[in-house]
Parts: C-alpha cells; sequence; structure tokens
C-alpha cells in the first residue's frame, strides 16, 4: 500500500517554471550602468527657514483638514454618528481655515519683505505705470475699462 511519501506512479514530467528567469546572481553582474551629466545633490539647496516652518505647517494643517471632512461626512453618512463626525468636520474646517490663513501670512509677509523690488509680472515684464499694466499695457486696459464702463454682467453685449 503506498504511503503519503512516496512518489506518484505515474508522475508527470512537466519544466520547471524557476529555468525560463536563468540564475540571478550571474545575471546581476551584466546590468548596464546609466550614467547621468551633471548630478546635482538635492540635499545642498538650500531653503529659507521660514518658508520651510510655513511649508510643513500648512502641509500638515492640509492633511488634518483632509481627513476630519473626509472622516467626518463618512462617519454620518454611514454610520449616523452626528457627534463624531461633526466634530470630525469641524476640527477639519478649522485646520482648512488655518491652512488659507498661514499660506495669506505668508504671503503677506514675503510683499512686505520684497517692498523695495518693482513687481514683475509671469514674462518678466516689470511693473512701471501706476495703473499696474506695464509699459504700453495701459491704453489698451483703459479702453476695456471705458468699454464695460456701468454695464453689469448681465447687460454686456
Amino acid at each position: 500500500m503506498p504511503t503519503d511519501f512516496d512518489e506518484w506512479l505515474e508522475e508527470p514530467n512537466e519544466p520547471n517554471p524557476e529555468d525560463r528567469w536563468g540564475d540571478p546572481e550571474n545575471d546581476l553582474g551584466s546590468v548596464p550602468s546609466v550614467e547621468t551629466l551633471g548630478e546635482e545633490d538635492a540635499a545642498g539647496i538650500d531653503v529659507d527657514g521660514d518658508l520651510a516652518k510655513f511649508f510643513w505647517a500648512t502641509v500638515i494643517y492640509a492633511n488634518v483638514a483632509l481627513a476630519g471632512v473626509s472622516l467626518g461626512l463618512l462617519l454620518i453618512a454611514f454610520r449616523s454618528q452626528w457627534a463624531w463626525g461633526g466634530g470630525a468636520v469641524v476640527v477639519g474646517l478649522f485646520a482648512l481655515y488655518r491652512t488659507y490663513d498661514l499660506y495669506r501670512t505668508y504671503q503677506e509677509h514675503v510683499a512686505d519683505s520684497d517692498e523695495g523690488t518693482p513687481d514683475a509680472d509671469a514674462d518678466g515684464a516689470v511693473d512701471t505705470d501706476s495703473d499696474g499694466a506695464t509699459d504700453g499695457d495701459s491704453a489698451g486696459a483703459a479702453n476695456a475699462d471705458a468699454d464695460t464702463a456701468g454695464v453689469g454682467p448681465d447687460e454686456h453685449q
């Protein structure tokens, strides 16, 4: 009588599935290396301390806002736990407000420190006119204002 440890009498001759990959120890030695030109180390970049502080505080507040609002709404919708869900939504909305407040504070902080330099647009044109337009744009802006003066958004044709 055969036991569990005996080989099958008619065992099929199957190929070994690991044979198609070869020998990894020998194949890894032949992996080509890639050289990049102009390697720069990201750790060598200096970041302003205020910028880093505002950035990480904003990231944490944004994560708390996302988690609080989403989990709070899920608790309210699926479990009808108004107390826990409402509290989580309130915490999330407060964190969202603090995220916006930190962003606004940083923008005011940067605007105050750069007050002595002229403003530059995205295309690099320096703002030198009193109306806030770049040189040569003043006449076009004045004409656009005259065309729509006194006309509301519903009355414009």
